[in-house]
């Protein structure tokens, strides 16, 4: 019985390696990456299931020559986040700010366990660019990437319960060589240069690549420490010995300095106020387009943009290893 079990996985896993491995191939010889591209962008589900209308909206009344405008920063941060081509990503919500003469503050709120490098560093430069005075009120979490793109801001807020910190970098890679190997399967590649592509699934990464990864990894770390050491004005020894990897609570980061008041959203629209001598404040946000969509129909969205990464990733052949502020 074990030994068809054993056969079973052996069999679903050369199967699912077959399948992708024809994708591959099939989209290399026959497909051209930029209409690939333009095929996986155009797969919007969303589009599809009735979606409200997003827009402005008025959180709280008031002086419309003097507005705080929030914008959330709500779960992780990938591309999404950054795609100016949606009009009202978190990139597009910034940029709204930057050209109105009427926002006086961007209040930023943030719940968030981090994410790709890349996005937490053009949301982060977008802010500083601005040219509006950044303030952050931290909700349930927000560590890592959430952290880091904070560190644009004035002043932080936080609950005493906030999960905050994970200071870091972390990557990542899932490997299936020895299961393959056991069972009689052997990946081939043929390389233009020993560094090209490695890793995968399908085989382990050698020391020799791994130097390479830790490299990167040092970089993206070393930068996000100069961010908490600028942000925070704080000395670079003793954001050494935060930023290990671990997490606070808001009253913990209170306490070393990564904060610099426990309070809420209000706390903090009350101290914007005061701070930037405004006394009846227009407060809005832009919303993105809400789902009216059944659970059904999420769940196939869902479904829907994890194969499109799935095949895009296949169709671009690349190994890489992702960068992440995250955790």
């Amino acid at each position: 019985m074990k030994k068809n079990k054993k056969r079973l996985i052996a069999l679903l896993a050369s199967g699912a390696i077959i399948v992708f491995s024809w994708i591959a191939g099939t989209s290399s010889k026959e497909i051209e990456e930029e209409s690939a591209s333009k095929a996986i962008e155009s797969l919007n589900i969303n589009s599809l299931l009735g979606n409200n209308q997003g827009g402005k909206k008025v959180i709280q009344a008031g002086d419309t020559s003097t507005v705080i405008q929030k914008i959330t920063i709500n779960g992780t941060i990938d591309e999404s986040m950054t795609n100016e081509e949606t009009s009202y990503s978190v990139i597009n919500q910034i940029k709204t700010a930057k050209e109105d003469p009427n926002v006086k503050a961007i209040m930023l709120s943030v719940n968030t366990p981090g994410g790709g490098v890349y996005e937490s560093s053009e949301i982060y430069n977008a802010l500083v660019n601005s040219g509006k005075d950044v303030y952050v009120v931290m909700k349930k979490q927000a560590t890592s990437g959430g952290y880091y793109i904070s560190m644009a801001s004035k002043k932080i807020f936080a609950n005493e319960e906030t999960t905050t910190g994970s200071l870091g970098v972390v990557m990542s890679n899932l490997s299936m060589q020895k299961f393959l190997e056991d069972n009689g399967i052997k990946n081939q590649v043929i390389r233009s240069g020993e560094q090209k592509a490695v890793g995968g699934l399908t085989e382990d990464i050698p020391e020799s690549t791994l130097a390479i990864y830790k490299e990167l990894n040092k970089e993206s770390y070393d930068k996000f420490v100069d961010l908490i050491v600028k942000g925070r004005n704080m000395s670079r020894e003793k954001v050494l010995q935060l930023a290990d990897g671990r997490v606070y609570s808001g009253k913990q980061a209170l306490n070393n300095g990564l904060i610099d008041q426990i309070g809420t959203e209000k706390d903090l629209i009350e101290a914007i106020k005061e701070e930037k001598g405004l006394s009846n404040p227009e407060i809005v946000e832009y919303v993105a387009p809400k789902e009216t969509a059944s659970f059904l129909n999420n769940l196939v969205s869902s479904l829907a943009q994890s194969v499109a990464s799935e095949v895009e990733a296949r169709i671009n052949n690349t190994n890489t290893i992702e960068r992440n502020y995250l955790g």
